[in-house]
């Protein structure tokens, strides 16, 4: 709390002492145009138009040019009344008009002959037809938010309502562990799910570590933001799937605010199917405590001058879910029967056979690792014969957020603006409060993201608009791990660089320790610059601008640190077999995973909106972005060339690395610490047409064609650092020496601790150690961005005064993204090598020929058949590569009604996307599964959704009198209907059976059945098992990548509230929501590893029907 406060003084007092500022900003405003006539038809030029926004009192005036047309661009958003004025004619005074962010609605007017002194009063509201902008976009209104039911009040879960929106699966879309809650990763129109790019009050609001957004305003101190996407103008850049303009609440001539409290009990809401059992049979309730509570103020400073507006939010959650799934050494596999294990009843319908010498499914306690016996001591303890043991997980969350606003209108020519918001996260480990080490496999966090946004809007002249700001982001992610115990705690001759700290990781059994959620550091500061200058002329209204920012990012992280053994089933014949007798297949250790990164981004543009006639607006324009890649300021950034491996030619910057490499330093390393070329010439055009074929404004048929690009994020780089001399990250396969001593037979044994530390960001010395088969995620110096071409064609038509109908078109094409290439793959036609000085030959017939093929991998692997004495020295080396496609055709039919106390919203997207995968965060053995043939891997997108549907609806009943009104007035009734067809599921093998050294998690199984679904409304047998098999050793399974889907998914939000009036402008609102009211199972997807003994089953599910009780207090 003391550094949300800190925060928030020192960006009250950069506001007050700023002398540049913004109100209405490029990105989040709005504009009127029209054309003045008289009431024959005629136009009228000289006309005086002014907008008049009604809450702060801001004016905006123009004149008619020689054609009758006028424009008031760059309005701030919210309620106008409007005026026309000209000698000889009545005046015209229009009210309300409400502007929403880049709205752009044509409002005509007939001035009729009379004196000025007499006024022709219109209400009416603005149009619902988009007659002018060609991308396609809905907007979230600051009404909709408030009354819709939105679980957790994060208003970005909103964006999946506006159609053709869909979230990928796991953890609800959230980025990572290395993000700042409340951000999200969203599909949008068959954009990358971190192709969105986020402003906030016109300025840049993404975190670039992750390319998702940082958090928006909660619900009551945010005015309302806009999705747009599919060929948007030449202004919007920087990503390449959606936009997203969000506006923060500003004050008004008038004080207002509020105050609320929404509270959750456990008490109150269904149990999870899969929470443990009581003694009685029911299920376990989460003991779910969940307080939110927080309110806003806004009002003048100086009436018609400066306006303020504050807020703040807390959110405190207390919960010990139940329905977490290990599987634990039994009472009788630790006597050495695994017959119980080993029975169909256990393993999905199959039998599992251990594998040869442990006949009849025994295996000797005198063979288990004393490792391992250690670490079953800590384990929890089961009755179920498969070993299953369901088990909780404590959660106590603490989070805030507070938003200030300031608005100065300096003079009817001249606007300010500047705003503050901060937003904490604190979560302790599990394992800090539930003593179960199982609970170790997630950590704690402790977040801060800051933004600060300052900016200027000045009127150049009647037909001249300039609008300029400064944001500053800052994140803070800090996750926190609680100690339990090491490898050498439990026996195993490794090293750690965190103590009492392991990673675990095992096939169809129980995991320790996370990867992704130990201890680490990461921080990014984002500082960006951007002007816009919006020119009209006649028919023509140009606008030119550009945006510059940079970045700098610092990466402390412990990934691998602690070493990882990892247990797959491919020795004895099952996960957990494996790891009783100290047999994994593989074993990683590395130094600290630091990054430290600048970038810089440049988007310069030159845009055109030309209306043709009455009807016709064509929109074109250019934006050229650059590409400058990322620097890694202490040069962990590298090239790798075959021919110099082939030639022995060496850096000239370390004297121990393997031929092939250059880093930093070298001549020729392309462009500084980046390892990349930067490319000038990547321009974008894009071009649209609008077309009103009536001429009243009700219908309207648009399209568009546009080129964009998408860049990587700041943590892409991340496993790049693990080579040496910086982590130095080594993986054994089948360790000679087993779990107790994995190091046995490595050259030059443990290179643990490094002499070099990584952590103070500084480059290495020229005499560091390079350790001997280490891992290298090499960078190609000629890669291209991301490029993505969309376009779309619509209709829309007003149906009565309150409804608007469209139908939508949308197609994209995306090409060059970045994936891996594994270079340094396994060859299956070597099948004997040396190995510590004795001759090993597998034989493809014998029981352990996968398990010998491991053993001699490095030998086996392509640099190693090239130079033997070399080709030690490097394992994995991966290449990226930007030969990833993906292709999306969507139609998108939607309806609205808006009314003062109906409206309803509904929409349906029906696509279809596939192509080549991508990677936001790569890592070795984590690319292409064919390093030869990338279309080996094609497929349907990871967000394939053929269907989804989104509805909302909000009734109000009427305002009554009398006795009726005591019990019928005020109420409201507002609801949300979400339903999406199942995601798309890759089955996949789970071990090496190519005995490539690509993970397992890639390759894929053998169908053996046309059909592989098993009884798709079970939760036992989603997925069949007979029907799929593991491939033969040395081959790739032929499941095609992502051919069958999970189960579809629906959901129904509702609530039900009272507004209660003491006063004119007081109230006091009681409200009672249910997210899934019907308390619909919402299955997840089964497990797709078959080797895993739960394959096809379904273990998780949606959250069950949970209440909320609200109430707020409004002035």
């Amino acid at each position: 709390m003391k550094r949300v406060l800190r925060g928030v003084l020192g960006g009250c007092l950069a506001i007050v002492l700023s002398s540049v500022m913004l109100h209405a900003q490029a990105g989040s405003t709005a504009q009127i145009t029209g054309v003045v006539k008289d009431t024959s038809g005629g136009v009228l030029p000289g006309a005086d138009v002014t907008a008049t926004q009604t809450d702060t009192g801001l004016k905006r005036t123009t004149v008619t040019d020689a054609k009758g047309s006028y424009t008031l661009p760059n309005l701030p958003v919210g309620p106008y009344r409007l005026d026309v004025n000209l000698p000889g004619f009545k005046s015209y005074v229009r009210t309300g008009v409400v502007l929403q962010v880049n709205d752009a609605p044509v409002i005509n007017v007939d001035l009729s002959l009379g004196a000025v002194e007499e006024t022709v009063s219109v209400q009416a509201a603005s149009p619902l037809v988009e007659t002018r902008n060609t991308g396609l976009g809905q907007v979230m209104e600051n009404e909709r938010i408030l009354a819709l039911p939105l679980n957790g009040r994060n208003p970005v879960d909103l964006i999946a309502l506006t159609g053709a929106a869909v979230q990928p699966d796991g953890a609800a879309g959230i980025s990572s562990s290395r993000s700042m809650q409340g951000g999200k990763l969203i599909s949008i129109a068959g954009g990358q799910s971190a192709g969105v790019a986020y402003l906030l009050d016109g300025a840049t609001h993404n975190n670039p570590y992750d390319n998702a957004n940082l958090p928006l305003p909660f619900p009551d101190a945010l005015q309302e933001f806009k999705v747009e996407t599919s060929a948007l103008s030449a202004q919007n850049g920087m990503h390449s799937g959606a936009a997203v303009n969000a506006v923060t609440r500003s004050g008004t001539n008038q004080v207002h605010g509020d105050a609320f409290e929404f509270l959750r009990n456990h008490n109150f809401n269904a149990t999870n199917p899969f929470a443990a059992k009581n003694a009685d049979g029911t299920r376990k309730d989460d003991g779910l405590n969940r307080n939110q509570y927080g309110g806003v103020l806004g009002g003048p400073i100086r009436h018609d001058k400066l306006f303020f507006f504050a807020g703040y939010q807390g959110t405190n959650t207390r919960q010990t879910p139940s329905d977490n799934i290990s599987f634990v050494p039994t009472a009788q596999m630790l006597a050495g029967d695994w017959s119980a294990f080993a029975s169909p009843a256990c393993n999905g319908g199959r039998t599992l056979t251990l594998r040869t010498p442990f006949a009849n499914n025994t295996i000797s306690p005198a063979l288990y690792d004393k490792a391992s016996l250690a670490i079953v001591s800590h384990l929890p303890t089961t009755t179920d014969p498969c070993g299953r043991v369901n088990y909780a997980s404590r959660t106590e969350i603490d989070e805030g957020q507070t938003v200030g606003k300031l608005d100065y209108q300096w003079s009817s020519n001249h606007s300010l603006f500047g705003r503050y918001m901060a937003t904490s996260y604190r979560q302790p480990p599990p394992f800090s409060l539930i003593d179960n080490v199982l609970t170790t496999t997630v950590g704690g966090r402790d977040n801060l993201a800051q933004s600060f946004t300052l900016g200027d809007n000045y009127i150049l002249s009647t037909h001249a608009v300039n609008a300029f700001r400064f944001a500053f982001n800052r994140t803070a992610i800090h996750r926190t791990s609680q100690d339990f115990f090491s490898y050498p705690d439990v026996g195993v001759n490794t090293f750690s660089y965190m103590p009492h700290y392991l990673l675990l990781t095992m096939t169809g059994g129980f995991n320790l320790g996370g990867g992704t959620e130990s201890e680490s550091t990461f921080r990014t500061n984002t500082y960006q610059f951007g002007d816009d200058l919006q020119i009209i002329k006649g028919n023509h209204q140009f606008a030119f601008g550009g945006s510059a920012a940079y970045w700098k990012s610092t990466s402390l992280a412990n990934v691998r640190s602690p070493g990882t053994f990892n247990f797959d089933g491919s020795a004895v014949g099952a996960g957990l077999a494996d790891f009783m007798v100290g047999r994994p297949n593989q074993f990683t250790a590395s130094g600290p995973n630091n990054l430290f990164m600048t970038e810089w981004y440049l988007g310069l543009y030159a845009q055109d909106s030309w209306k043709v006639n009455d009807r016709t607006t064509l929109n074109y324009g250019l934006r050229w972005e650059p590409y400058f890649p990322q620097q890694i300021t202490n040069g962990a950034i590298y090239n790798f060339s075959l021919d110099g491996f082939k030639s022995g030619r060496h850096t000239s910057v370390f004297n121990n690395a393997p031929p092939g490499f250059t880093y930093p330093g070298d001549s020729g390393f392309p462009n500084g610490f980046a390892g990349m070329n930067r490319r000038w010439s990547d321009f974008a055009p894009r071009i649209g047409v609008a077309w009103d074929p009536s001429g009243d404004g009700r219908m309207s048929l648009r399209s568009s064609y546009g080129v964009s690009y998408d860049f990587v994020n700041g943590q892409y780089h991340l496993n790049t650092a693990i080579a040496p001399p910086w982590g130095s990250d080594v993986r054994i396969q089948s360790p000679v020496g087993g779990f107790d001593n994995p190091f046995l037979g490595y050259p030059g044994g443990n290179p643990f601790p490094l002499p070099f530390d990584s952590n103070a960001g500084a480059q290495a010395p020229a005499q560091a150690r390079f350790s001997a088969g280490a891992n290298y995620l090499a960078i190609d110096p000629n890669i291209h961005p991301t490029t993505v071409q969309s376009y779309n064609a619509s209709v829309q038509r007003q149906i009565g005064s309150n409804w608007v109908a469209s139908a939508s078109y949308i197609g994209a094409y995306t090409t060059h993204l970045w994936n891996m290439k594994a270079l340094n793959y396994g060859l299956t036609s070597v099948t004997s090598a040396v190995l510590n000085g004795s001759l090993v030959t597998c034989v493809p017939s014998a029981a352990n020929f996968g398990t010998c093929m491991n053993s001699i991998l490095q030998q086996r692997r392509v640099l190693s058949q090239i130079d033997p004495v070399n080709g030690v020295l490097i394992a994995n080396l991966d290449a990226h590569d930007d030969s990833g496609w993906e292709r999306y055709n969507g139609v998108l039919l939607s309806v609205e009604r808006r009314g003062s106390r109906v409206s309803y919203s509904a929409n349906y997207t029906l696509s279809k996307c596939s192509g080549l995968p991508s990677q936001q965060l790569p890592n070795v053995q984590s690319g292409w599964t064919d390093p030869n043939n990338p279309s080996f891997d094609e497929g349907a997108c990871d967000v394939d959704r053929r269907h989804v549907a989104n509805v909302t609806a909000s009734y109000q009943t009427p305002t009554l009198t009398g006795k009726a009104a005591a019990l019928l007035s005020t109420w409201r009734i507002s609801g949300l209907f979400r339903g999406l067809s199942g995601s798309p599921l890759n089955v996949v093998s789970g071990q090496d059976r190519a005995l490539t050294g690509i993970s397992g998690t890639n390759q894929r199984a053998n169908p053996v059945l046309d059909n592989g679904y098993g009884d798709t409304s079970s939760i036992t047998n989603y997925l069949n098992p007979a029907a799929f098999a593991q491939p033969a050793f040395g081959t790739l399974g032929n499941y095609v990548r992502n051919s069958l889907y999970g189960p579809s998914r629906w959901q129904i939000d509702m609530v039900l509230a009272r507004l209660v009036r003491f006063a004119p402008t007081q109230n006091v609102e009681v409200r009672l929501e249910a997210f899934n009211v019907t308390n619909n199972f919402i299955r997840n997807n089964p497990i797709q590893n078959i080797g895993n003994a739960t394959f096809g089953q379904i273990l998780q599910a949606g959250d069950p029907r949970i209440l909320q009780f609200g109430v707020k207090y409004a002035f």
